[in-house]
């Protein structure tokens, strides 16, 4: 399931689990849980369900917005040049090599219309970030999905089977830390790939964590770019860990005539005024990055403690989430969660008895941890 699926089926789940009949042992346990530490409001659900960074945007995003909000009546263009200039600075790129996107959405989608060539298909890890089948399937490129290997890893090799086997172009979607699970793709057979990218195979590298990745000796994508590959594109947000989901900013690197390309197929003005001026003022914030990066640390540690003393299987994660085992029905983990006070992420292809927690405030992952504890003395974990 994906994610504009699932949202568009949310309301009639959450009616059928009010018919639940654990719903009502769950809404007592929230009566009786301490929700005074959770981080919200009375009534308030703690949202940890799409990956968001809970801080919210660095103090000097919100002055640049308060700001610009005069001037809101004008077009986007100088605030979108000056972003530009300063994501060119910032990753040591040109701005020939940059494109602005409304979302990282965005760029995926003028990425892979750029791409997209007769007889070719897409070839993608399962379950990973769905949102590229959408557009795939909407420009009839048949989508081909290799299931994650039994340690939840992308299956490079067969992936490369599937691309092999085709008598045609083929584009390769990947996560990179994977969404729902978290983990890197190995560096060394990842290299090994990228370096045959030609006209026939290129890849489309979704990096939208990779400020959060800390494992020693990851190389980003970006590298290939200034290295001068033509048929790669790497997509990058704003919406997670700089805090700007609501305002829709994303940007992709590749090779300048791959921006060209990509450009064609760019909406006219689809760039937000203050979205451009909070995301130039995120990457001036070093410390609120930092402090984003040190609370989700802090924050995933007490879940980690928490599962293993459950004895509930998880994966490390590189990411501001953790994809765990619940033991039991996820979809029905998700409910008894969300009756409890707490949104968890959905259910995900191959997923069964497992669920993608996001990572909130650690205030708000304290309360989770309780909620689960109780959860475990009920026998629902």
């Amino acid at each position: 399931m994906n994610r504009r699926k699932f949202l568009c089926g949310s309301l009639s789940a959450s009616l059928l689990t009010l018919g639940c009949s654990s719903s009502n042992t769950a809404t007592k346990l929230l009566s009786t849980s301490d929700s005074s530490s959770n981080g919200m409001a009375e009534g308030q659900s703690i949202p940890l369900n799409f990956n968001e960074n809970p801080l919210g945007l660095a103090p000097k995003a919100q002055q640049a917005i308060t700001q610009a909000l005069p001037q809101a009546w004008r077009y986007p263009d100088k605030a979108r040049s000056d972003l530009m200039a300063a994501l060119s600075q910032s990753l040591t790129l040109n701005e020939s090599q940059l494109i602005y996107g409304n979302g990282s959405s965005e760029v995926l989608k003028m990425a892979l219309d750029a791409l997209a060539q007769a007889n070719c298909q897409l070839v993608m890890p399962d379950p990973s970030y769905g949102v590229i089948i959408d557009y795939a399937m909407a420009r009839g490129i048949p989508v081909v999905k290799v299931k994650l290997d039994g340690q939840w890893q992308t299956d490079l090799a067969k992936m490369q089977a599937k691309v092999a086997a085709h008598k045609g172009p083929s584009i390769v979607y990947l996560c990179n830390p994977n969404n729902p699970t978290g983990i890197l793709l190995p560096q060394s057979p990842l290299n090994q790939w990228l370096d045959k990218a030609s006209s026939q195979l290129s890849f489309i590298i979704d990096e939208a964590y990779v400020e959060y990745v800390a494992q020693p000796g990851f190389v980003s994508a970006t590298a290939r770019v200034q290295q001068g590959q033509t048929n790669i594109v790497v997509c990058r947000t704003f919406s997670k860990i700089y805090a700007l989901a609501g305002l829709r900013v994303g940007y992709g690197v590749a090779h300048p005539t791959l921006i060209k390309a990509m450009q064609a197929q760019a909406s006219i003005d689809s760039a937000n005024l203050l979205g451009c001026v909070a995301a130039t003022a995120s990457l001036a914030s070093p410390d609120w990055l930092k402090f984003s990066l040190e609370s989700n640390h802090q924050a995933k540690e007490l879940v980690y403690q928490q599962l293993n003393e459950l004895g509930l299987e998880y994966l490390p994660s590189e990411a501001n989430f953790i994809f765990h085992s619940v033991k039991g029905d996820s979809q029905q983990y998700m409910e008894r969660m969300e009756q409890a006070g707490i949104l968890v992420g959905r259910p995900f292809n191959h997923g069964e008895g497992w669920n993608r927690l996001s990572i909130g405030t650690p205030a708000q992952m304290h309360y989770f941890c309780k909620t689960l504890a109780k959860f475990r003395q009920l026998g629902w974990v």
